[in-house]
């Protein structure tokens, strides 16, 4: 069950590198809930908002190095990559933890933390 859930996670982070509305709502549940250190998107529709906002030139993506499992919930660590959207280069990278709570197979909360040390040692205690 925790590799399976560990796909599904990979899955919904591709949905949202992908910025596709469909894939980003076979992934999430439709009361989903995205919490960033700035603000909280409710609902299929504000999960769409946060994952296909743009920056000038560049896109947002994940790369995983790591997921833990603890009964619903995986714990992703890796880094955010801004990639240049011409070039496709990474231009820039930063590390990042982002917890994820399923509910019947679907994403039902996603927290971003910018601190994957303190959000591993929290998900371990």
């Amino acid at each position: 069950m925790s590799g399976e859930l560990a796909e599904q996670a990979a899955k919904a982070l591709a949905a949202i590198d992908s910025q596709d509305p469909e894939l980003i709502e076979a992934s999430f549940d439709d009361a989903a809930e995205v919490r960033t250190g700035r603000s909280v998107y409710r609902g299929i529709d504000g999960v769409i908002r946060w994952a296909t906002k743009r920056y000038d030139h560049l896109d947002k993506r994940y790369a995983i190095a790591m997921t833990h499992t603890k009964g619903d919930t995986v714990l992703v660590l890796g880094d955010v990559e801004y990639v240049w959207r011409e070039e496709g280069e990474v231009g820039d990278r930063a590390p990042i933890a982002l917890l994820l709570q399923f509910e019947d197979g679907l994403v039902r909360s996603l927290t971003v933390a910018d601190d994957p040390e303190a959000a591993l040692d929290e998900f371990e205690s």
